[in-house]
């Protein structure tokens, strides 16, 4: 059995998703406003944002991403099973995602 090094390339290539979803959830604005906040989960107010909705916003755009990269390896897939499979997995995980998400909006308002 061949064992596969990680090649740096693709270490950086995930450390740069992780911070860029990172920002994308919020996370300055948590740093910033949301540190007297930490006692609640979820905050009724958009304006305020504290560490644990940070956390939740980035691991939703993980699973996310997860979801599409399952679709879009689905496309280079050979077995005709394996392609419905990766493509619907993909699609439920996306799907997953993104109630999550809007209940997480639903529960700011």
């Amino acid at each position: 059995m061949k064992l596969k090094v990680i090649s740096p390339i693709l270490i950086v290539a995930c450390i740069y998703i992780l911070i860029y979803f990172a920002f994308t959830s919020g996370l300055i604005n948590a740093v910033l406003e949301g540190q007297n906040y930490n006692q609640a989960v979820f905050l009724p107010s958009r304006a305020v944002q504290n560490n644990y909705e940070t956390f939740i916003g980035i691991t939703v755009l993980l699973f996310g991403l997860v979801g599409a990269i399952l679709t879009a390896r689905a496309f280079i897939a050979t077995k005709i099973n394996e392609k419905y499979a990766l493509l619907g997995a993909g699609f439920l995980i996306l799907i997953i995602s993104m109630i999550f998400m809007y209940k997480v909006m639903e529960l700011k308002a």
